[in-house]
């Protein structure tokens, strides 16, 4: 498994919303750190599940899933996280069809 994940955290109406997108894991929280907190307890729980299930297939979050996250929530700037996990900010580009 990878030693680093990436965390993209963003805000919807009325609470923040942050995935994982290597194992497609979605966490929710009432601020920054709530929902640093629950991702990071949704990523350890699921690597123990892992460890316990190595016939597991671990795919990323589909783009099409990716795309509805982008659209449901807004931009929200914030500090980086410790550890091994890497906050972005993800700017949306236009159409390309």
């Amino acid at each position: 498994m990878h030693e680093k994940y990436t965390a993209i955290v963003r805000k919807s109406s009325s609470e923040y919303i942050a995935v994982c997108l290597e194992l497609n894991l979605v966490a929710q929280g009432a601020d920054l750190a709530e929902v640093e907190r629950n991702l990071r307890a949704a990523i350890e729980s699921y690597l123990e599940e892992l460890s316990s299930s190595p016939e597991t297939v671990v795919e990323p979050m589909p783009i099409q899933e990716f795309i509805e996250f982008l659209n449901d929530t807004e931009l929200e700037s914030s500090t980086q996280p410790s550890g091994k996990y890497i906050l972005l900010e993800v700017h949306e580009a236009g159409s390309c069809a």
